[in-house]
């Protein structure tokens, strides 16, 4: 059966481990059977490389596909991938749907992830804002004398560094967008807004958070028709620890109405993403604590 939808991730060898648990967390709630699986490889080695494709997983190398200025890579290659997101449809064609997400994230709940795909069906992006009433600190500023000095949010940062210090003050206290996981159909005037503002904002060489910024651009300025999906199909693990729910087996919000989390996303979580044996402690959903792992376990 020919699929027509198709989720894609990257990975170098560093983040084989993780992918793979992706891989696994999309096969264990047979999402496989409806959509295909490709990678974008940053750097995979040959064994690596053989147990996706034994798994009919589909396997593109990575390319600049923007011109950035050598001494700004310095062998990073792994950030081909901030750009790439934006040009997923060139290195898979002729699909109807295509979902991006980051190797440090997993599959929780199946319905709940199916919200990336209603969404981009309705010809918009479909994303999640990094706001939620669990993340407690969106911002950080500076004070002095009952005055604020400097103002600290990723916008600020990110659009001020690659684009301009006036566009980031007007989208200062914007969600952030997180551009881990994002669907968008077929549509090329989408993907051309999107690459747009992604060759845009790597026109000064910093690429790290390149896609961060293009999305911001694409959906805030350029007013492209956009789904903000609630923060349970993404969830930031280092904003707030999810509760675990033990009779379902699943890890939800950590408020009512103790939604199901979509997506377990382990940015900034930097020992639990190198070492899998790590457990921490969890509330459950009727008061326990367990110790459990974050990473995806079949």
């Amino acid at each position: 059966m020919n699929k027509d939808k198709i989720i894609v991730s990257s990975s170098d060898s560093k983040y084989y481990q993780l992918v793979k648990e992706l891989f696994l967390s999309l096969k264990s709630h047979k999402l496989l059977d409806e959509y295909e699986f490709g990678i974008l490889d940053t750097g995979m080695d040959e064994n690596q490389v053989s147990y996706f494709k034994d798994n009919n997983v589909k396997i593109e190398k990575a390319v600049w596909n923007v011109e950035v200025p050598k001494y700004k890579i310095l062998g990073r290659d792994h950030l081909k991938t901030q750009v790439a997101r934006a040009f997923i449809p060139e290195y898979f064609p002729n699909y109807k749907l295509f979902i991006w997400l980051d190797a440090d994230l997993w599959i929780n709940d199946f319905d709940t992830f199916k919200l990336y795909e209603k969404g981009a069906m309705q010809n918009c992006i479909a994303i999640t804002p990094q706001s939620d009433r669990a993340y407690f600190i969106n911002a950080n500023v500076e004070w002095f004398m009952n005055f604020p000095i400097k103002v600290k949010t990723i916008n600020f940062k990110n659009i001020g560094k690659s684009i301009s210090k006036k566009l980031a003050r007007k989208y200062a206290f914007y969600s952030t967008l997180n551009a881990g996981a994002f669907a968008i159909n077929s549509n090329i005037d989408l993907w051309n807004c999107f690459q747009k503002n992604i060759k845009l904002a790597a026109k000064r060489g910093r690429i790290f958070g390149t896609d961060q910024v293009a999305l911001a651009l694409t959906i805030y300025e350029d007013k492209t028709p956009t789904q903000f999906l609630p923060s349970y199909c993404n969830w930031m693990c280092d904003f707030h620890l999810p509760l675990y729910d033990e009779i379902a087996k699943k890890f939800v919000e950590p408020y009512l109405p103790y939604n199901p989390l979509a997506i377990i996303h382990l940015a900034g979580m930097d020992e639990i993403r190198s070492n899998k044996d790590i457990k921490i402690y969890i509330k459950t959903k009727s008061g326990n604590k367990i110790k459990k792992s974050l990473r995806f376990n079949v």
